[in-house]
Formats: structure tokens, sequence, C-alpha cells
């Protein structure tokens, strides 16, 4: 059974989109493609992989007003800020094809008696499950390094950059990366499960929250899949006695509304030592009434849309909350 998701613009609330999920049967089918494209890869070399990743970091970035255009379009990215995004994925791209002949070659050791070799080899098919605030990040930075070792990837992006998800599809076949190596997935949140369960799958890599995580862990370790986990949680921003008190508002301040404040690195809690409170509290007040906050779409725009209508209401809701206490 099939089911239609909608992408939606949250600086408008106007639909982008709709996308149609693809049923049980055709999931089956993607997972058996993608170990199939898997038993080529993982006999290719390092060179050949390493011409391919290095055209689809060139082809990122050579398309970048329109992939930028996307970005902010579907979760309301400063369009300013997504330059910067696609400039990063060309890196890793680069980074990987040069280094990992070099990080993944086999190595010998010492044994008494005899002879030792670790040899890093492919294990097959790699399922991420990765969040829309770096559409394009997020992806790039585990597909290309599980590309690169001979492994084919399948993706489950958020269904709110589904745009995004398809580029980065269209990307990878234009840069000559053979057909299945590198499949999307337009499944429902309760299709995951099957990914994860199937035989042909080897692994498992989910950013996200800690309570997903959690549930992916778990149904991944009953099948014994490894596991690369990336989960929520920061820690509090220390302002202390001796603290250049601009400097510090300055980082604060970009620290909160960077990607509209909606990464796992933000400054969310601020904690300050008494003797400069009122100092740098004035301070941060001031700085933030002078962000301009707008259409992400326009390049003086510094602060942008929540992604989601259920996030900006959750969003609204630890405010009430934080005002009533």
């Amino acid at each position: 059974m099939t089911d239609r998701v909608k992408t939606v613009n949250p600086a408008t609330g106007q639909v982008i989109r709709e996308f149609e999920t693809i049923s049980d049967a055709q999931l089956q089918q993607k997972i058996e493609q993608t170990h199939e494209a898997f038993l080529d890869w993982k006999e290719r070399s390092f060179d050949e992989r390493g011409e391919l990743i290095r055209k689809i970091g060139e082809l990122l970035v050579a398309d970048k007003d329109r992939l930028s255009a996307l970005m902010t379009e579907e979760m309301g990215k400063p369009i300013g800020q997504a330059p910067g995004e696609l400039d990063l994925c060309k890196g890793i791209c680069d980074y990987s094809a040069d280094n990992a002949a070099s990080v993944l070659a086999d190595e010998e050791r010492d044994l008494p008696g005899g002879r030792a070799l670790v040899t890093h080899q492919p294990i097959g098919v790699i399922f991420g499950i990765q969040p829309w605030n770096f559409p394009f990040y997020q992806v790039i930075r585990y597909t290309i390094a599980n590309l690169m070792a001979g492994n084919t990837v399948l993706l489950k992006h958020a269904p709110n950059v589904w745009g995004c998800a398809e580029a980065l599809e269209e990307i990878f076949r234009k840069a000559g990366v053979p057909e299945n190596v590198f499949n999307v997935l337009y499944i429902q949140e309760d299709q995951a499960s099957q990914v994860t369960e199937h035989r042909l799958v080897r692994g498992v890599t989910f950013t996200g929250s800690a309570a997903t995580g959690r549930k992916i862990a778990a149904a991944a370790g009953e099948h014994l899949k490894k596991t690369v986990l990336e989960l929520g949680s920061n820690d509090a921003f220390l302002v202390l006695e001796d603290a250049d008190i601009d400097k510090a508002v300055d980082a604060c301040v970009t620290g909160r509304i960077n990607n509209n404040g909606q990464t796992c690195v933000a400054a969310k809690r601020f904690v300050v030592v008494d003797a400069v409170y009122e100092r740098f509290r004035d301070a941060y007040v001031e700085k933030m009434q002078q962000i301009s906050f707008g259409d992400p779409a326009d390049e003086n725009t510094q602060l942008g849309p929540i992604a989601r209508k259920d996030l900006q209401e959750n969003l609204h809701q630890q405010v009430k909350e934080s005002i009533d206490n």
C-alpha cells in the first residue's frame, strides 16, 4: 500500500509538491537491487570510485544556486547559509576520494611465529536515516565514506526534504555512479523496520533524537547489525567572570540563530555567573533585537522559519511554559 507525502514551504505554508511512497514489495526489490549493485561496486578500485565521488562534489557546487534555493524552500534555511553546506559536501567528496586508499590500506602486524594482517573490507548495504536540518550534508557525510569503502547505500530522508533527496539521486546518476549503488527510499515511517531487519542490509546509521535512536539501536541489535548513532543533546554555554562579554555575546547569538537555531550544537542554554549576568543579558538582548528575521529567500535574512508546523507549535508551547515559570 502506498501513500502520498507533501513537502511544504515553512515560510509560506504553501505545498511545494507531493511524493508517492513505495509499496512493501517495491521496497524489498530496492533492497535486493542495492545488494546486487554492491557485488560489482565492491570490486572497483579506489581510483575508480574516487573519480566518481569527485564528480559528485563538482556537480553539487556547479548546481549551487538551484540546490541552495531548494533547501531554502523545503526547510527554510536562510539562503545566505545554503551555499556553505554544498561547499562542505564537496570538501567531503574530495577528502574521501584522496584519502580512502591510505586510510583503508591493509596493515601488517607482528605475530610471533607467523604473520598477521589487518584488512578493511566492504560489508554490503548500509541504511541511513537522516534529518532535514542539513539536507545535503547529513546524507553526503555517511554516503560518501561508505561508497569509497565499497559499500552501497540506502537513504531514508526526512519527508519534508524529499526534494533534496531526489536532487541527490539525480546528481549521483549524472556523476556516473552505477544504478542502485545509491538508492533513495520514499517510504513511510513504519516501513523503516523492514529495511533494518532485512538479511541483505548490513549496517544502519541514524542522526536524530535519543528516543528514536533507542528504537533503531534495539532493532539493529536484535538482528546483529552494525550501527552508528548520532543523537540529540548538548552542553550549556558557560559565561564566566573573566569572559570578553562582547565576544561571548557574538558567539552566543551566532550559536543560537545559525541554521534558524536548528542544529544539534546550537547554543540553547546559557549559564552566566552573577558578576557579569546583567552586562551579558543586556548586550545579548540588544544584539538579538538587531537580527533580521523574515523571508529565508532574502539574502539579508539572518533568521528564517521553523522547518515544520508541528515543530513551531512545540516551540511556542515551550516559550509559554518558560514565561509561566
